[in-house]
């Protein structure tokens, strides 16, 4: 971990602090072989005796300039909310037009050229979609013909055509066949990229399947036994108070039986909506069965838990649904706080039983049971059997 902070710490000033910025100039970074390659041969024909030195020096300043114009604003992150923040395309292009000038200086040593020109397409397949990489290639082999034309005109001893054209076909053949293998590439990488978005939606969507209720997007009954265990364990090792509520929609049955189910539904969904904007970001809530939904506070005190229901609850006195402005909404709910020796289902029975009681008492209230254990701070004091 040290090592790794300290690399963190060395490679900010090129690579960013941010992580998609650290991304992206390190893809930019990965051109820099290309340019120590192409470098590497001109100063090495220098050393030859075969390139004068102001020749290597404007090359050579010339491809630093160029780098520096692409890897400053991708370092900077200026490209971010662009298609390509990596810049492929357009580095791609310059990086070619040094190779082109490098070509026309070299003579004989022109073949190496046609290497980098090739590197350069291989390396921006990886970024660039398949039409993109083969108008590289298509564009590669016209800087190329434009450069041999220019360097036949230029050499007025022979002929334009009886000097170097084998080389010419063979160089322009190898680009575009080379970008056609790329744009095959591209084409198979981008098939993949797509499977694997659509890999990473169906998963999404089946694991949504597998914890959500589809109507109201609330936890479902499987994940809500399995939160209350883990709460349970998390109680019984650390001694901590957490507590449960059952709540049930007030004559729902009549809103079906009158209004149809899709006003039903509709206020299912409704009710999932001011839970989630009511309760705290802690609690969890999840759809029990039919309208009938639980509620887990961990660790928290059964006064704490009360006045949550008791925000909930008024907000759904308050809800309207647009196509029913009439419907009025209540619900009725039971809280317990949870015991030391108490199982799941204990304490989810006790919170039914302490809901039924909600409804005997006349309905839109919550209510909660007395505590069994005492506490050392003194057991809260229920409330009233009738909405405040």
């Amino acid at each position: 971990m040290k090592a790794l902070n300290w690399f963190h710490a060395f490679s900010g000033p090129f690579l960013g602090q941010e992580t998609r910025v650290r991304r992206h100039t390190l893809l930019v970074l990965a051109s820099l072989p290309t340019y120590l390659a192409s470098l590497g041969m001109i100063w090495h024909l220098v050393h030859l005796g075969e390139l004068t030195t102001p020749v290597a020096w404007g090359i050579t300043l010339a491809s630093i300039v160029t780098f520096l114009v692409f890897w400053l604003p991708v370092r900077a992150g200026l490209t971010q909310r662009m298609k390509d923040p990596v810049l492929t395309f357009p580095h791609a292009l310059a990086t070619l037009c040094l190779c082109v000038t490098a070509y026309v200086m070299l003579d004989e040593h022109r073949v190496n050229v046609l290497v980098l020109m090739a590197q350069v397409i291989v390396v921006a397949m990886l970024r660039l979609r398949p039409k993109q990489v083969l108008g590289l290639g298509v564009v590669a082999t016209l800087m190329l013909c434009g450069a041999f034309a220019w360097v036949d005109w230029r050499d007025t001893s022979v002929g334009m055509l009886t000097k170097g054209v084998t080389h010419l076909m063979v160089g322009g053949a190898s680009l575009l066949l080379l970008s056609l293998v790329g744009k095959w590439v591209s084409d198979i990488r981008t098939e993949i990229s797509d499977q694997a978005k659509e890999l990473r939606k169906t998963v999404l969507t089946v694991r949504q399947m597998a914890t959500l209720d589809q109507l109201t997007g609330l936890l479902n009954r499987r994940v809500m036994l399995e939160g209350l265990e883990a709460e349970r364990q998390l109680a019984e090792r650390h001694g901590t108070q957490w507590c449960v509520a059952l709540i049930d929609l007030d004559h729902f049955k009549q809103v079906n039986d009158r209004h149809g189910h899709p006003t039903g539904d509709a206020v299912l969904k409704g009710f999932a909506d001011l839970a989630r904007q009511h309760l705290r970001a802690v609690d969890q809530v999840g759809r029990w069965g039919g309208e009938e939904f639980l509620v887990l506070f961990p660790q928290t005190r059964l006064n704490e838990a009360h006045a949550s229901l008791e925000r909930l609850r008024k907000a759904l006195n308050a809800w309207r649904l647009p196509d029913h402005p009439t419907l009025q909404m209540s619900f009725s709910a039971g809280l317990v706080q949870a015991e030391p020796e108490d199982t799941i289902d204990q304490v989810v029975e006790r919170a039914d039983k302490t809901m039924y009681q909600a409804k005997a008492s006349g309905r839109n209230r919550s209510v909660w049971a007395p505590v069994l254990t005492p506490s050392l701070f003194g057991n809260p004091v229920p409330p009233p059997a009738f909405p405040a």
